[in-house]
């Protein structure tokens, strides 16, 4: 379920100034599996650059029941929370959402309304929760999800770049969920939005497909890639490109790739492997509880700028220091993006960045969607990243680089 970051980098006295600037393997490309795979949408070659040519897929994650029984269940009873002060307006709003008259009346009796210290909770009935069109939803959720207490709005399952149908493909719900799921959702900028999971626990036959319902909510479409590797390779180019362009990894890169090169019989190499040994780590995995011992978990900004580093920094947790750390250690950079570049989604008005991730490569990026531990990290195009960020159209992105790689590469030139 992707999330924004709970973790803002702000501006500081300074940053204005910067950021106003301008484990499933894919079988071998050679066999026959590889070429019937090659016509479908989820297997693509990327675009040929200094990095190489990279045979991509996508495949889909869900977190891992040992996390799932961490979590209680949501209740089955749907609910909409607003602020006490908006109980006035609600009508009107509702009736220009869509909503029929009787339904607003039902939503405003005391039988399906109850106050709570400064906040108002509204429980539609589920049989007229479902007949909304996607049109009236879209606008009632996106209302509800300016307000944290509406998490399923605020942070829904978001269907990128497929249909509801072939994204719970592998899964292991029945075909009546996958159909009530479609059927509940809206759009969300140029994503599927499904925010009625509570909804949907009113059709588990059992405790356990009600915890298979929640395991399936958490799904995430990721990339899986291998580095394509042959005799009509460019190796030294190829090696330049990963090692920053400016020779810094090199000694952990040159080996294997020219190896690899040599060696008949073998013309792939995992993507991750050329990454650094925290990204390597981490990705395709979930936060495992124990990264709560500081408080709060690791978010976007945290994996951005702990990507160059072996063991984390902790204090990247802080957005102060953080922002401490794009101010004395990157500059701003603008397309294109070459390895490693910092990307930061931007707020238009106040230069607040509210969402990073690191370029790897043809805009493929190394992400983690969100603080909570449900969302895990990940790469992904970033043209899909900025349809969860930018669906608002309020926001950019820009690119910074480390200061020494950006000096090297200066040098080189």
């Amino acid at each position: 379920m992707p999330a924004d970051s709970q973790g803002q980098i702000t501006r500081a006295e300074n940053l204005s100034v910067i950021l106003s600037g301008s484990r499933n393997s894919l079988p071998p490309p050679s066999s026959p599996t590889a070429s019937s795979a090659a016509s479908s949408p989820a297997v693509f070659d990327s675009a040929p650059g200094p990095w190489g040519k990279m045979m991509c897929a996508y495949i889909y994650l869900e977190a891992p029941a040992s996390l799932i029984e961490e979590f209680p269940l949501p209740s089955p009873i749907p609910r909409w929370t607003f602020p006490d002060s908006s109980l006035n307006s609600l009508p009107a709003f509702f009736a220009k959402a869509g909503l029929s008259e009787s339904l607003i009346t039902t939503l405003l009796s005391p039988k399906h309304l109850v106050k709570e210290d400064t906040f108002v909770h509204l429980m539609p009935p589920l049989a007229e929760l479902e007949g909304m069109t996607p049109e009236t939803r879209a606008v009632i959720y996106t209302e509800l999800a300016k307000y944290p207490e509406n998490e399923y709005q605020t942070d829904p399952v978001l269907i990128i770049g497929t249909t509801v149908e072939e994204w719970y493909k592998g899964s292991k719900l029945r075909p009546e969920l996958i159909s009530k799921i479609k059927q509940l959702s809206y759009k969300r900028g140029e994503t599927t939005a499904f925010s009625d999971i509570p909804a949907l626990l009113n059709y588990a036959q059992s405790d356990s497909e009600a915890r298979a319902i929640f395991k399936a909510c958490t799904r995430t479409r990721t990339l899986m890639a291998r580095l394509k590797l042959d005799k009509e390779s460019n190796a030294e180019e190829i090696i330049k490109y990963w090692s920053f362009g400016t020779g810094i990894r090199r000694k952990d890169l040159e080996p294997m790739v020219r190896s690899i090169i040599e060696l008949d019989g073998v013309d792939d190499l995992g993507l991750v492997h050329i990454l650094p040994a925290l990204a390597r780590k981490l990705l395709y995995t979930y936060p495992g509880l124990d990264m709560a011992k500081h408080g709060v978990m690791p978010d976007c900004h945290w994996t951005s700028l702990n990507f160059f580093n072996y063991e984390p920094h902790e204090y990247l947790l802080d957005a102060r220091l953080a922002t401490s750390q794009v101010l004395e250690q990157f500059v701003p950079v603008e397309p294109p993006y070459q390895f490693a570049d910092v990307l930061f989604f931007l707020d238009n008005t106040t230069g607040d960045a509210f969402h990073s991730c690191v370029h790897l490569a043809d805009n493929i990026v190394f992400s983690k969607n969100g603080r909570n531990i449900l969302s895990p990290w990940v790469m992904m195009r970033l043209d899909d990243v900025k349809k969860i960020y930018l669906y608002k159209g309020d926001g950019r992105v820009q690119g910074f680089r480390r200061k020494d790689i950006a000096a090297q590469k200066k040098e080189a030139q």
